[in-house]
């Protein structure tokens, strides 16, 4: 039987052809060096951080019982990885999105014996919409443990696997996935029907939810009723109370996202240690910006997560 069995296109890791080294590959020892990434997060002024696979596509797509045995590997592993050090580096939980039966029983093992503070969240499976009725019982469940969520997307997809050059992918693949997933979580009825869900999307920055936010209420304006059975109210009013996003450090409309989207809900990520990080100096970056208040900063760098996170 013929399956398609690639998670990544040749063009990402090219050894002979796409191989950069030096700083880059040497920043790579801190995702499976717990010591070294301590250290890094030391010098950046890092207090916790938390902790993403970087294939998360293989346990997360992978269809059936396999996929949900690899999602269990990896949160057992993980958790070994980081022993001796949890006050500082906190996992997240992986799910097994590509068998849908075993999302609830892998969030409860996640959160209750392995004690982790949030849950990956994919922007859709190979067959589902996040607002398919096969992932209810794991909303119905995340709300009822109070556990945040995190979406974390990915540089594939159905449009960005159209193009041949991995700079297309990556600057199509992050606001395209995460685009897929707020636009189902909220026109879907999830924020609606479980109101208390926090929702956070990554590597998008700020300004990015922005657009979307005045869209989907200009279109809501348009077709509420008839054509918005599942919403009761203005879409931005949900992405202001149940979503988060982070932000870049160097975005230039950052100031307005705080303050049209919602000050409250802005977190700073540095992706560290990937390529597009901006590791070192994310944090410092921030602090010496202009044209966002003190208090604003602080929330960015920590208040906000905190809440988040119920910590």
């Amino acid at each position: 039987e013929d399956i398609v069995a690639h998670f990544r296109h040749p063009i990402f890791y090219d050894p002979y052809e796409n191989w950069r080294g030096g700083d880059m590959a040497k920043r790579q020892i801190a995702g499976y060096d717990m010591d070294v990434r301590l250290a890094d997060n030391e010098r950046e002024g890092i207090d916790h951080q938390m902790l993403f696979p970087t294939q998360l596509s293989i346990p997360t797509y992978t269809p059936g019982e396999l996929g949900a045995a690899a999602c269990r590997a990896y949160n057992n592993w993980v958790k070994k990885l980081v022993a001796g050090k949890e006050e500082k580096l906190w996992p997240i939980g992986v799910m097994p999105w590509g068998y849908p039966e075993a999302l609830v029983d892998e969030l409860r093992y996640c959160v209750k014996d392995l004690g982790y503070k949030a849950i990956h969240l994919t922007p859709y499976s190979h067959e589902h919409t996040l607002d398919n009725a096969v992932f209810e019982p794991f909303f119905a469940e995340a709300e009822k443990l109070d556990v945040p969520l995190m979406l974390h997307p990915a540089t594939f997809g159905d449009m960005t696997n159209r193009y041949d050059n991995f700079f297309a992918m990556h600057v199509l693949g992050r606001p395209l996935n995460c685009t897929a997933g707020l636009i189902a979580l909220t026109t879907g009825g999830l924020f609606e029907r479980y109101p208390n869900l926090r929702v956070a999307f990554f590597e998008c920055s700020a300004e990015w939810i922005l657009y979307w936010m005045h869209r989907m209420d200009d279109d809501f304006k348009r077709l509420e009723g008839t054509f918005t059975p599942k919403i009761t109210r203005k879409p931005s009013e949900y992405l202001k109370k149940n979503c988060y996003v982070t932000c870049e450090a160097d975005e230039r409309l950052l100031a307005l996202a705080l303050e049209e989207f919602n000050e409250d809900r802005v977190m700073m990520a540095s992706d560290y240690p990937h390529f597009d990080s901006e590791y070192p100096g994310t944090i410092k970056e921030i602090q010496d910006r202009t044209d966002i208040t003190d208090k604003q900063k602080q929330k960015i760098l920590s208040e906000n997560a905190k809440e988040f996170l119920r910590i």
